[in-house]
């Protein structure tokens, strides 16, 4: 079983000003340092990126390498090796100027303990969503852009 976490946010930015932040790793990572460890490991070629990406769950890291696609306005990885999990980032256009989307599911390994331990995930990864989303949202409304 998974379980999945998912916020948004409204930044009063241009669509295409937020949709360029929002989907390049190499920015977005570190403004979401909440969420928890980014190290980047490689461009592959095609369009993706790997990267080690370790989530803060409480007081454990979870997560491992990751494969990273940038397609703007969207924003996606899958894991490749270690904890399984996906992100999905979706800029949209908004009437006050776009909205973010992040969605983050997490699956954990064993019956009980394991459903236990996505459901308390859930709800950490909630609010490292939040957090990581007022950063981004902090940063393209009063932060510089240049």
């Amino acid at each position: 079983m998974a379980t999945t976490a998912a916020e948004r946010i409204v930044v009063r930015r241009p669509f295409e000003e937020v949709a360029k932040v929002a989907t390049d790793p190499q920015v977005l990572l570190p403004l979401v340092a909440g969420l928890g460890r980014f190290k980047f490991i490689r461009d592959n070629g095609d369009g993706s990126e790997e990267w080690d990406m370790f989530l803060d769950i409480g007081a454990i890291h979870v997560g491992g390498r990751v494969r990273v696609v940038s397609t703007p306005p969207t924003l996606s990885w899958a894991s490749v090796r270690g904890t399984r999990h996906t992100m999905a980032v979706e800029v949209t256009e908004h009437p006050q100027g776009a909205e973010v989307s992040m969605t983050m599911t997490v699956q954990l390994g064993g019956l009980v303990m394991g459903r236990i331990a996505e459901f308390v995930a859930r709800g950490i990864a909630g609010r490292h969503l939040v957090a990581g989303l007022e950063q981004l949202r902090h940063h393209l409304e009063f932060g510089d852009l240049a």
